[in-house]
């Protein structure tokens, strides 16, 4: 019988697990447009999204989606009997984790499969934040001090939705049951009337990074770091090819986040609900659940921008849940350390997802280090004032930096296992580890040696940079971008 999935894996040269998903990424935006005509109350519209994620899942892995119902019928009896206990936080962060945990246990192969552990991680992050959250809520009622950010514990109903909901329940991104409860309610609805036009600006860009790295990877690939041929290169070609695929790899990344945000924003859950003198923001601004700050991922000239353009919300609920929570450290390293350990384990069990991690730790703390030494002197900021062609150089060697260095960076996380990102760091001599070891011992020192600091200095960092592209990033930890609202 003729399959169609199996046809498009066939002709595209992508494994069928691949092409269900982006199918089913794709699939969201019908779904979402149909959700838009719905007439009914808020029962109609949890269970119209209940049932069409639930299909999502099936259509995807089958009799596995056990798991994730499993997780769900969990949840709800934490809710039910723990809702006002200290032990809800702990007992649900306890099983969502060791459950996915040993998920990986047992599926962990050689390579990135596309399991149904994938979408348990992300459902993980959403249930143990809707645990936070409730948790907080019941404080601050205890505590007499209830505001409009607290949350009741879901119905069944509520829960199944929330967890399923159809344009985010493979890839994410993360949001709040908060704002769910919020869109389900139709507050968003006045607001979200150009949701069809920005929900295909985001389909377009996602299509198009989709297209540049199907026809990245033919040129650069995976298979290529590890062959012979790659080895024969010169040491500064190998660091370009390495800059060039670390690039078209994060592309795969980008287009499934905007596709999914593209379909998230049909429905009308994106919108930006801050409050007045919160932030700036348009009236219709529908970027609230953005995986993928396209602008300053594209104009980076640090490491740091990476991390804040990023995988935005992924971020932002660690900043939330992990790394503010790490506050009795007292020490704010300690802290970034303890939400990078977080997110390297929510990823898995192989040696390249801890080494990645550790590779961000060093280079946003080597970058923190140094980035002031240059802000602070006026020397060096005349210098970059009155001569465009030293600017110019700045901007080729911090763009070089920052591509080819994040490609050098992101091998442990796609290779993952350590003979492979092991083999192509041989190759090009642990470049990268001498580079940041070295750089956060000397460079720092190095720098106030040469460029005394000014007594009088008002620059700012982003004038070496070459961007004016601002960071969230506090020192020595995670994007602290707003929390839904």
């Amino acid at each position: 019988m003729f399959n169609p999935v199996e046809a498009l894996a066939s002709v595209s040269g992508a494994s069928v697990p691949a092409i269900r998903l982006i199918l089913s990424v794709l699939l969201a935006y019908p779904i979402g447009a149909l959700y838009r005509q719905l007439k009914g109350g808020s029962t109609v519209r949890n269970l119209y999204i209940a049932l069409t994620g639930l299909s999502i899942v099936v259509f995807n892995y089958g009799t596995d989606i056990y798991h994730s119902l499993l997780a769900v019928a969990v949840t709800f009896l934490c809710n039910t009997f723990l809702g006002r206990s200290p032990l809800l936080v702990p007992v649900s962060f306890s099983y969502h984790m060791g459950y996915l945990l040993i998920g990986y246990y047992y599926t962990t192969s050689d390579t990135y499969d596309i399991k149904w552990t994938m979408p348990h991680c992300v459902l993980v992050l959403r249930l143990i934040g809707l645990a936070f959250d409730l948790s907080d809520s019941r404080t601050k009622e205890r505590n007499g001090k209830p505001d409009a950010k607290c949350i009741p514990a879901p119905t069944l109903l509520e829960l199944i939705a929330f967890t399923y909901f159809p344009a985010t329940v493979l890839v994410g991104p993360q949001f709040s049951f908060l704002r769910y409860q919020r869109f389900i309610a139709g507050a968003y609805e006045p607001h979200t009337q150009n949701a069809p036009a920005y929900a295909m600006k985001k389909f377009l860009q996602g299509v198009f990074y989709l297209v540049v790295n199907q026809v990245g990877t033919q040129y650069v690939s995976d298979a290529y770091l590890l062959s012979e041929e790659y080895e024969q290169e010169t040491l500064f070609m190998k660091h370009i090819y390495l800059g060039a695929w670390g690039r078209i790899t994060l592309y795969k990344y980008i287009s499934i986040w905007l596709l999914a945000e593209g379909a998230a924003v049909i429905y009308g859950l994106t919108y930006i609900d801050a409050k007045p003198g919160e932030r700036e923001y348009c009236s219709d601004e529908l970027s609230g659940c953005s995986n993928i700050k396209v602008g300053v991922f594209e104009n980076t000239s640090k490491y740091g921008h990476y991390v804040e353009s990023f995988n935005v919300q992924t971020n932002t609920w660690v900043a939330n849940y992990v790394y503010k929570r790490l506050r009795f450290l007292n020490n704010r390293m300690l802290s970034h350390l303890g939400a990078l350990f977080f997110l390297a384990i929510w990823h898995g069990f192989h040696s390249g997802y801890y080494i990645t991690f550790l590779l961000e730790f060093m280079v946003i703390r080597m970058e923190k280090e140094v980035e002031p030494i240059f802000a602070k002197s006026d020397k060096l900021q005349q210098l970059l004032q009155q001569q465009p062609l030293l600017r110019a150089l700045v901007f080729v060697g911090l763009k070089y930096y920052t591509i080819v260095w994040a490609g050098w960076c992101l091998v442990p996380f796609v290779f993952l296992s350590f003979h492979k990102w092991w083999h192509i760091y041989t190759v090009v001599r642990f470049s990268g580890f001498i580079l940041f070891i070295g750089g956060n011992i000397f460079l720092a020192p190095l720098l106030r040696a040469v460029l005394p600091r000014s007594s009088s200095s008002t620059a700012k960092p982003t004038t070496v940079a070459g961007s004016t592209a601002p960071t969230t990033q506090t020192a020595g930890g995670p994007s602290e971008a707003k929390k839904d609202n």
